[in-house]
């Protein structure tokens, strides 16, 4: 097992982003890697995948995706060059649809912030309901372009105060309410 403990300090260090690629290269074509190597992840097992998924960071760390280039449209068989050379459009929503939605996320969020740090200025904080606070305009919904109008209309919150997506009537009423 000495012989282990040797090897997992080769996994610390400069050494770790070259072993990562050997291990992927390995997992997903064992012969594709140098035999010695191949027999050292094989003897590691888990061990090894333990190991090298110390090599990207932290589990909570931000990742970086490549994604990589999209895929240029091949034409459809059996069609002529004319139509071949244009483009087919594609469904979807507009640029202005997805700004508009873009812009209410973003107002959302920022009301969701401002709550956070000046929410205590409506707080109810009385028990006894002898004071009851003031309307502070950052918290008012109109603050950020959200109309009585608006305030049935679901908006995208990517999971933020538990919803992905909410009215800002929800909204309110979970921050009041926290």
């Amino acid at each position: 097992m000495a012989g282990v403990d040797i090897i997992a300090t080769a996994f610390n260090g400069a050494n770790l982003a070259y072993l990562a690629d050997l291990y992927a290269r390995w997992v997903a074509n064992p012969g594709s890697v140098e035999p010695s190597f191949a027999d050292l992840f094989e003897a590691l097992g888990d061990d090894a995948r333990a190991v090298l998924s110390d090599s990207v960071g932290a589990s909570w760390a931000p990742r970086k995706f490549d994604v990589g280039e999209p895929e240029a449209a091949k034409p459809a068989a059996g069609k002529d060059a004319k139509s071949a050379s244009k483009p087919a459009a594609a469904p979807g929503p507009s640029t202005a649809d997805i700004r508009a939605a873009t812009k209410d996320s973003l107002r959302a969020l920022m009301m969701v912030r401002t709550y956070r740090v000046r929410g205590h200025l409506e707080a109810d904080l009385d028990p006894l309901g002898l004071q009851v606070p003031k309307p502070h305009p950052e918290l008012d919904p109109a603050t950020y372009g959200f109309t009585e109008a608006d305030m049935d209309r679901p908006i995208f919150l990517d999971y933020v105060l538990g919803f992905e997506t909410a009215t800002p009537r929800q909204i309110l009423q979970t921050l009041r309410r926290t």
